[in-house]
């Protein structure tokens, strides 16, 4: 959500804005019924298919927004930029998130933006 807020002024990112904030959405709503804040409760094998499928989504729309500020490579970017992928790489560490086709995204992100 910090991306979104502090670089929307790239047209990459402002393109990008509104799926990151639907996903950020669909996972608070999802936390909430499965930790019963929202007034009814779902089942816990349910709530943990929700919470995994919507980090996944989260780890998914992260890659292409990291990617999207990167572009801009200026000091307070390339800042964002590596702070955001360690959170890629420790989400994705998580079996149950990281696919072959996530953790690929997040190593081809790495090595493009090492260096800078």
């Amino acid at each position: 959500m910090r991306g979104v807020r502090d670089f929307a002024a790239l047209p990459a990112v402002a393109a990008l804005t509104p799926r990151a904030l639907a996903t950020a959405a669909a996972l608070d709503y999802v936390l909430m019924l499965a930790t019963d804040t929202a007034g009814i409760r779902i089942p816990a094998v349910d709530a943990q298919r929700a919470i995994v499928d919507g980090l996944g989504r989260a780890s998914d729309d992260g890659v292409a927004l990291v990617r999207a500020i990167a572009v801009s490579d200026d000091g307070r970017a390339n800042a964002y930029v590596r702070e955001a992928l360690q959170t890629l790489l420790d989400v994705n560490r998580d079996p149950a998130i990281a696919t072959d086709d996530r953790r690929f995204a997040v190593i081809t992100l790495a090595s493009d933006i090492v260096g800078r």
